[in-house]
């Protein structure tokens, strides 16, 4: 599984570029996309450790888990979270009128990036400077420094909401 401590610092090598020559337009792009992976893994590692435990990982069912979770699952609830007051559907599912602000601080970031690394990923035409992947790479490790603040009963709750998709 990657390692989201990893990845980010690849992503802090690639946007720092070498003292020689600035960052290539590939290496800005990978770090911004790298740098959202980071956010990303230690999410699904969250739940997966959450739901099976850790030192699970061989477990068929770790892998399940962690390969439930959708980048536009995550993203829909990320933006449902940012927010003073949660709507009342959401306040119902999660028990509570609001998720805290280093929850808020993570949603808010890992849309925010996510959004980037879309276009860093899949537009050939978007410009992205050495700011822009540096950026990035404060963002992601922020927000994943917010996530790691947040109380263990909202993560979970959270990290529920974002691999099920409840009815009604």
């Amino acid at each position: 599984m990657p390692d989201p401590a990893e990845l980010l610092a690849v992503a802090r090598l690639l946007a720092e570029g070498g003292t020689e020559m600035p960052p290539s337009d590939a290496q800005l792009r990978r770090a911004v996309s790298s740098a959202y992976y980071a956010m990303f893994h230690t999410v699904v590692r969250a739940g997966a450790q959450r739901f099976m435990g850790p030192g699970n990982e061989a477990c068929p069912g770790y892998n399940l888990i962690y390969r439930g979770f959708t980048h536009s699952r995550l993203k829909d609830v990320c933006k449902r979270l940012d927010v003073a007051r949660l709507a009342p559907r959401l306040q119902e599912q999660l028990g509570r009128q609001s998720v805290g602000q280093d929850m808020r601080n993570f949603a808010s970031g890992f849309v925010a990036l996510q959004e980037l690394r879309e276009l860093a990923d899949y537009d050939s035409r978007a410009v992205l400077g050495q700011s822009d992947a540096i950026g990035s790479v404060e963002t992601a490790d922020l927000a994943v420094q917010a996530f790691a603040r947040t109380a263990p009963e909202v993560q979970a709750d959270v990290l529920a909401l974002m691999l099920v998709s409840s009815r009604g």
